[in-house]
């Protein structure tokens, strides 16, 4: 996870904060509780994309010894990534 549990807290609650004074929702539980469950969803998605990117290196290595190594790693881990993503129905 490239970001730490304080930074993920700053941008919920700023996240949270903005709704609010755009009138955008109403809280129905405590602002507390709702920045919990905020920081918790955030946390498990960066996680997603972790794994996302764990598997595509994994199999972009293995491209990479079929190939030779005769390939441009980032178009293919981006492409790769994309098709991991299309996959498991995520959203990055």
């Amino acid at each position: 996870m490239r970001l730490k549990p304080g930074q993920v807290k700053l941008i919920c609650q700023k996240l949270l904060l903005t709704l609010r004074s755009k009138q955008l929702i109403v809280l129905k539980t405590s602002e507390a509780e709702i920045l919990s469950k905020m920081e918790e969803i955030f946390v498990k998605d960066l996680k997603v994309e972790d794994e996302i990117n764990a598997e595509a290196e994994r199999l972009l290595d293995q491209v990479a010894a079929q190939s030779g190594g005769n390939i441009d790693r980032e178009k293919m881990f981006n492409l790769i990534k994309r098709e991991l993503v299309k996959k498991r129905n995520a959203v990055i």
